[in-house]
């Protein structure tokens, strides 16, 4: 009995502190986006509802009195939380039009549960819902398991979007997706298992606490170090003010790209490296197609069907060519200047562009070419 008593109220403590470490966090963050603040409020919610269902635990010992009861009590919680946190990591990764669809799903799943536990409380007279209880159980497996399955699915989509089309660094949301992945499956599918026997609930429960304090730590490092991926991940076109580049480049054949079109592309993106497009350590695809009014399709077939390359890859080596001339030519610069006259969104993605295409650093480098 204490040890359960232990283990509900550090579970209600660290959630507590996470959530108060979500909010906090917003007052020393300047540079987040409406699409982070959102997934923001979703977690600290996720974890309002955890404390919320401890306390309750805790209070009326409701796992302690009667693990019927307690299993009963978990399927009820359980599903909602992990709804919150999903939505929260697909708010965050996805277009508006996948999140909607997919905050709705999971909102109608998690009222099923919760009519199906009022009717079970109603006809039986009690908290354990007797033969009723079973059908919740099948009801919240299900639901977790939709809640770990469609998240990853729309996380490996998405990720591979950013990785293509974003120009800066991308690091910390590749840790983030990472945490995710993690969390995820943890919570789904030891928590179908753990909330039916107790013993299991001080195994997974540490490892839960865990996972979530990972989840969240990599979460406030997105924000702090994230970069601008709201154009990349909208399903809509966009062409910008220039109509009439889009319109020169459209032909009957919206899957290939002619030599006519390859030419005028060219010659577009040569004109925005030359007045320093690059320097903007935010660009991504969407601002490059808004910018010269290209389509997001043409750019992509460009990068792919002509250069066999990547927007991602083709800015990084306009980049690099700038770093190398910076260096030569301006040994007075350090490094802080030259990452953001090239674009870099910090000194230590130029040291890795540097070493990943020379095995140098910039001073190293510098000293081999004198």
């Amino acid at each position: 009995m204490e040890s359960l008593f232990t283990l509900q109220y550090t579970c209600l403590l660290v959630f507590a502190m996470l959530m108060l470490q979500l909010l906090v966090s917003r007052l020393y963050q300047n540079s987040t986006t409406p699409q982070y603040e959102k997934s923001r409020l979703l977690l600290a919610a996720t974890m309002l509802i955890l404390v919320v269902h401890y306390a309750l635990q805790i209070k009326f010992k409701l796992r302690a009195n009667d693990d019927n009861v307690g299993t009963v009590f978990n399927t009820l919680f359980y599903p909602i939380a992990n709804y919150f946190l999903a939505c929260s990591i697909i708010q965050l990764q996805s277009s508006r039009k996948t999140t909607r669809r997919y905050a709705i799903v999971g909102a109608l799943a998690c009222l099923s549960i919760v009519v199906v536990f009022a009717i079970g409380w109603y006809t039986s007279g009690n908290m354990a819902l007797d033969g009723m209880r079973g059908i919740i159980f099948a009801m919240f497996a299900l639901s977790m398991v939709y809640f770990m399955t469609s998240p990853t699915i729309i996380l490996r989509r998405t990720q591979h979007r950013i990785n293509n089309d974003t120009g800066g660094d991308i690091s910390t949301y590749d840790r983030y997706t990472k945490a995710s992945y993690l969390l995820l499956s943890m919570l789904s599918s030891t928590l179908i298992f753990a909330v039916t026997w107790r013993p299991a609930l001080y195994v997974v429960g540490p490892l839960m606490l865990f996972t979530v304090f990972l989840f969240v730590s990599s979460f406030v490092a997105l924000g702090f170090n994230m970069a601008p991926v709201e154009d990349v991940l909208t399903e809509d076109e966009t062409y910008g003010n220039a109509s009439d580049y889009y319109n020169e480049l459209a032909d009957d054949d919206p899957t290939t790209i002619s030599t006519g079109q390859i030419e005028k592309i060219s010659i577009i993106l040569g004109q925005w490296v030359a007045n320093g497009g690059f320097r903007d350590s935010s660009a991504n695809i969407g601002k490059l197609s808004q910018q010269t009014g290209i389509s997001r399709i043409r750019l992509s077939q460009y990068f792919d069907q002509y250069l066999n390359s990547t927007f991602r890859v083709w800015l990084s080596g306009i980049r690099f060519a700038e770093a190398q001339r910076l260096v030569k030519a301006h040994p007075e610069y350090n490094n802080d200047t030259i990452s953001i006259y090239c674009g870099f969104s910090s000194r230590s993605q130029l040291y890795k562009i540097f070493n990943d295409n020379t095995g140098m650093s910039p001073r190293e480098w510098r000293e081999m070419q004198s």
